[in-house]
C-alpha cells in the first residue's frame, strides 16, 4: 500500500522574505565588493609598474644594456608605459658625440623592452621619463617626471615616484590622496620600493 506524502512548495510570502533578505545582503556587501575590486585593480597596475622598473634595471646591471629608460604616456583614462634600452656600442657613440640624453624619442633607443597599457589613474597627465645608468651617474628625468612635487614618506622627502590611484578618487599628491592609492619609488641606482596609502602615511608592502 502506497503511503501518502505531503509535498509542500514555497509560498509567495516565503519567496518574498528570501528575496528581501538576498537584496539586503547584496546592498550591504556591494560597496565593500566594489572597494575591494578597485583596490585589486590599482594594486595590480602598481605591481606591473614596479615589475617593469625592476626588470629593466636588472637587465642594465647584467650588462644587457648600458642605458635604460622608463617612460609614461598618459592619454585620458589610460596610460601607456614603456621600457627601453641602449646597447654598449650605441652608448659609446652617443657619449663620444655630445653625451647621453634621456630622450623621449623612440628612435634614440635600440630596443623597446616592454610596453603595457594600464587603465587606472596615475598622478601625472603628461608624458615623462626617467633614465638609469649602471653606476647612477647618468640618472636623468624628463617631462612630467622631472622636478616632481616633494612628498613625505615616513618623514623623508621623496621626489622620484609614481602614484597609481582609482579612477573615481583624487590622485592629487599635493592634496589629500584617497584610497586606494599605491606608490612606486625608485632611486638613481634602480632600487624599487612599493608603498600603499594608509590612514595617515605610506606603508611599505
Amino acid at each position: 500500500m502506497q503511503q501518502k506524502q505531503d509535498i509542500k512548495g514555497f509560498t509567495i510570502l516565503e519567496l518574498l522574505v528570501v528575496i528581501t533578505i538576498v537584496a539586503i545582503v547584496s546592498a550591504v556587501g556591494y560597496p565593500n565588493f566594489m572597494e575591494w575590486s578597485e583596490d585589486r585593480k590599482v594594486r595590480k597596475a602598481s605591481e606591473q609598474i614596479a615589475s617593469m622598473l625592476t626588470n629593466i634595471n636588472t637587465q642594465l646591471q647584467r650588462g644587457n644594456f648600458q642605458y635604460v629608460q622608463f617612460q609614461i604616456l598618459p592619454a585620458g583614462n589610460s596610460t601607456t608605459i614603456k621600457t627601453k634600452g641602449i646597447y654598449q656600442d650605441t652608448y659609446s657613440t652617443k657619449i663620444n658625440s655630445g653625451g647621453i640624453q634621456c630622450s623621449k624619442d623612440n628612435s634614440y633607443w635600440d630596443e623597446t623592452v616592454q610596453e603595457i597599457v594600464i587603465d587606472t589613474q596615475i598622478h601625472k597627465d603628461k608624458e615623462g621619463a626617467v633614465c638609469f645608468s649602471k653606476d647612477g651617474t647618468k640618472f636623468l628625468q624628463t617631462g612630467s617626471l622631472q622636478n616632481q612635487f616633494i612628498i613625505k614618506i615616513n618623514g623623508q622627502d621623496q621626489k622620484d615616484y609614481l602614484v597609481v590611484c582609482g579612477k573615481s578618487n583624487s590622485c592629487d599628491v599635493s592634496g589629500a590622496l584617497e584610497k586606494p592609492s599605491y606608490l612606486v619609488l625608485w632611486s638613481r641606482f634602480g632600487t624599487i620600493t612599493k608603498y600603499k596609502r594608509g590612514k595617515s602615511d605610506w606603508t611599505i608592502r
